[in-house]
């Protein structure tokens, strides 16, 4: 989230650079700065809020009701491992 938001803030950084520099108009600048300023701290403080939270006694993982896998699944993924390993050859 920190990350978008900062590529955010740049892009409006750019495009006040551009609005400014290249087509003359002044305010832009301002505009745009002020927009990236308020993008970014927007994003830093909502990125804490979006994090997955987690009860204090769950130790991660899984959880006692979630199911456990089916008995099929070690061998399927063996199989997909062995799969994933072969060589390609271009078609």
């Amino acid at each position: 989230m920190r990350l978008w938001g900062l590529a955010v803030a740049a892009l409006h950084v750019v495009l006040g650079l551009v609005g400014d520099f290249v087509l003359q108009v002044h305010s832009a600048l301002l505009f745009f700065g002020l927009t990236a300023a308020l993008t970014l701290a927007v994003a830093l403080l909502t990125a804490p809020l979006l994090r997955p939270r987690r009860r204090p006694d769950d130790p991660g993982g899984l959880r006692r009701d979630d199911p456990e896998p089916p008995p099929w699944w070690p061998e399927f993924e063996r199989d997909f491992r062995a799969y994933a390993r072969r060589p390609r050859t271009p078609a």
